[in-house]
């Protein structure tokens, strides 16, 4: 019941086509869905880049000391 509650007010009338059409959803939507429903992959992608990011400017660091030596 909660399900046609939400999609009733998807509901537009097109006057082009003259009939009625349910709206998409925005990919912006679509994409919170996703995140909400795979936390877990979502997160270990987030640490995943953060940590090579991390590294990355660590050993840019490295190479700079290294390279003042």
């Amino acid at each position: 019941m909660e399900y046609a509650k939400e999609k009733i007010f998807h509901v537009r009338y097109n006057t082009e086509l003259d009939r009625l059409k349910v709206r998409e959803e925005a990919w912006i939507s679509r994409l919170y869905q996703k995140i909400k429903e795979h936390k877990l992959l979502t997160t270990t992608i987030i640490a995943f880049f953060t940590f090579a990011i991390i590294n990355m400017i660590m050993i840019g660091s490295f190479m700079k000391i290294l390279q003042n030596i």
